[in-house]
């Protein structure tokens, strides 16, 4: 039997294939590797790669984006995994689905072909996340078309964030004019990240992970930071959204939400985004925002490419767009930082992480941030922090700095596949 871990973007469906082992006390095997990118990109084609373990890439082209929907997709993509003759379709027995949105729940929600009750609470809370939540749920409908008699299980990146305190999370508003899904407040985002970081690192450092006492930054196109002290998440960026916080490769970040009201005209309109109703500030602020306004585009390298290079056109911009993103970041970890001294020494402090697209591949960044930390005893091992790696986990600072840095890579898929399998006993 195999658990099929998913996970759904805006624009792209990631996802990893597990062996599950005949003994319960057997580590889970992931046998393939696959990633649709391209959905919604209109001109693409869809582009399915799915990589075998210990076997080569394949590469299979679809329709175009632009005319292709989410859920159109999983019956393509669970042929294309069978046709290699490695897994049928009918053994694949569970699926997890990374959900962005997940309200107060405080664990994962089984779906069945005859128990979708769920789904239908998943999509009312579309609405705090429009650009997930509805992509996510159209994914698990169409997995229980296609494999009616498999096990989905629902999984929230605000789970992990469930353990923030009353008044680390609460909005200073007044109550609401109507009933609403789920309270206003901050939940987070990024939880299963988070989750396989502390999972990750507590075994690296060989202690229990509720000893474990981190800063972590997670850098992409959604970015984030979050405070964790006994392996517990006290604080983190993200809010009743992904929005608020950090910027974003195309969100604001934190701004005044006032400066929504003079930028845009009709802001509270309909966007006319298909199949989902957002606002026209709504969509702007997620959508056509953060790096993308600042510097022209989201992609993070050729921004730090174009701030080195004096001679560029764009130098300006990026020089900007890069800045703009150190300072917000700063201002975040070394809060967090600040959290965690004011009830640990520095000595039970396991350091600052990196995770994420950027926090991974962005060494520049990784220094500039680590050197204003300096104030702590943070030293940079330049060598360590330049060279690339597939390690899971790597120290990039010295021996003997007070403060520690990290790279970690994170592996949602994985810790979802681990999670279906404690949840359901399997």
């Amino acid at each position: 039997m195999y658990i099929l871990a998913l996970n759904c973007g805006s624009s792209s469906i990631k996802g990893k294939l597990f062996a599950l082992p005949a003994t319960p006390s057997a580590p889970l095997a992931a046998v393939a590797t696959l990633a649709v990118s391209n959905i919604g990109a209109k001109g693409d084609n869809v582009t399915l790669r799915l990589k075998w373990d210990n076997g080569p890439d394949e590469r299979q082209t679809g329709p175009d984006g632009g005319a292709v929907e989410h859920r159109e997709l999983f019956p393509w993509i669970l042929d294309h995994i069978a046709r290699s003759g490695a897994v049928k379709k009918d053994d694949i027995k569970y699926i997890t689905h990374r959900i962005v949105h997940g309200g107060t729940n405080t664990k994962g929600l089984v779906v069945t072909a005859d128990h979708r009750e769920a789904l239908g609470e998943m999509d009312a809370l579309s609405e705090f996340a429009p650009l997930h939540n509805h992509h996510a749920v159209l994914g698990v409908k169409a997995c229980l078309d296609v494999l009616p008699q498999h096990t989905s299980l629902l999984l929230f990146d605000t789970l992990f964030h469930q353990t923030i305190p009353p008044e680390v999370y609460t909005y200073a508003l007044p109550p609401p004019d109507g009933k609403l899904p789920i309270p206003l407040r901050k939940y987070g985002f990024h939880g299963l990240s988070y989750a396989s970081i502390v999972r990750s690192l507590a075994s690296y450092l060989g202690k229990p992970t509720d000893t474990l006492n981190i800063v972590v930054a997670h850098l992409g196109s959604g970015a984030s930071s979050a405070c964790i002290r006994g392996g517990k998440s006290i604080d983190t960026s993200m809010g009743l959204t992904p929005l608020e916080g950090l910027v974003g490769g195309t969100r604001t970040g934190t701004i005044d939400p006032t400066a929504i009201f003079h930028h845009t005209k009709d802001y509270w309109t309909d966007a006319g985004l298909p199949g989902i109703k957002v606002s026209k500030a709504e969509a702007l602020l997620n959508k056509k925002s953060g790096l993308t306004a600042l510097a022209g585009t989201p992609n993070f390298a050729t921004i730090t490419t174009r701030a080195n290079d004096p001679t560029s056109a764009e130098h300006a911009r990026a020089k900007l767009a890069y800045d703009v993103f150190v300072d917000r970041l700063m201002g975040f970890v070394s809060q967090y930082l600040a959290k965690l001294l004011a009830t640990l020494p520095i000595a039970e402090i396991d350091g600052l992480v990196f995770s994420g697209g950027i926090g991974e591949n962005a060494a520049g960044l990784r220094a500039d941030v680590l050197q204003r930390l300096g104030w702590l005893g943070t030293a940079v091992d330049a060598a360590k922090n330049d060279v690339r790696s597939d390690d899971v986990v790597r120290e990039i600072t010295v021996p003997g700095s007070k403060l520690r840095g990290w790279v970690i890579l994170t592996d949602e898929e994985g810790y979802c596949a681990q999670a279906a399998r404690e949840q359901l006993a399997l």
